[in-house]
């Protein structure tokens, strides 16, 4: 066999890891976890590997039956989009978030997650977005990472005020808190800031680790 050719005959049995550098989140690759397609960061899972699972978690814990409108700040590849379509079988509205413009392009080549009648997808920073969209929607899933950290103003009294107004009545809310454990001083003053609108459940360690909080209005 010809060396081109068995070079080609093998990337199809062993898929190759893609790298793609981006100025907001570093080094990212598209490769594969037990037969997954899979982007990463340099420490974490972005989509379609174990966040896919916490966040599908999270939804199993929640009630969607009267949800017509979603928000998802944090879009990443588009996996909770695919999770919601797919395995929710949630068939309406759904506006999505992403602050990576690198992201937003893995998300469309690598995943065909692409904006349609029934996607709009925006690239913005999600407290801007929050602060300056004057829609509300019955479901708000946050899952806004930098790596393996949620930036600090996602934990901050403005961007909760700003939710609780984009978020209708009965609304509920799916926040992917953190890859680990919160530490209890910071938890406890991370909830003292949320409107006192909002009734939640904390659930830690969850399949291994992340910190979900799930709220509603």
């Amino acid at each position: 066999m010809a060396k081109e050719t068995w070079k080609k005959w093998f990337s199809y049995i062993i898929p190759q890891t893609k790298y793609v550098k981006s100025e907001v989140n570093g080094h990212l690759e598209v490769g594969w976890i037990e037969g997954r397609k899979v982007l990463d960061s340099q420490h974490a899972n972005y989509s379609y590997g174990p966040l896919q699972d916490v966040l599908e978690y999270g939804l199993k814990q929640m009630s969607l039956d009267k949800v017509n409108t979603v928000l998802v700040l944090g879009m990443g590849a588009g996996s909770i989009i695919q999770s919601l379509r797919n395995k929710f079988c949630y068939t309406k509205s759904i506006v999505a978030v992403e602050f990576d413009p690198v992201i937003i392009q893995i998300a469309e080549e690598e995943f065909g997650i692409v904006a349609n009648n029934q996607l709009e997808i925006h690239c913005d920073d999600a407290e801007n977005f929050v602060e300056n969209d004057k829609r509300t929607y019955d479901l708000i899933i946050v899952d806004v990472f930098v790596d393996k950290d949620v930036p600090e103003e996602f934990y901050g009294s403005r961007f909760w005020r700003n939710l609780n107004l984009r978020a209708n009545p009965n609304a509920q809310i799916l926040f992917n808190a953190g890859v680990e454990n919160l530490d209890k001083k910071f938890q406890d003053s991370f909830l003292n800031k949320l409107p006192k609108t909002f009734k939640y459940n904390i659930h830690t360690d969850v399949l291994g680790g992340n910190t979900l909080i799930l709220l509603e209005k």
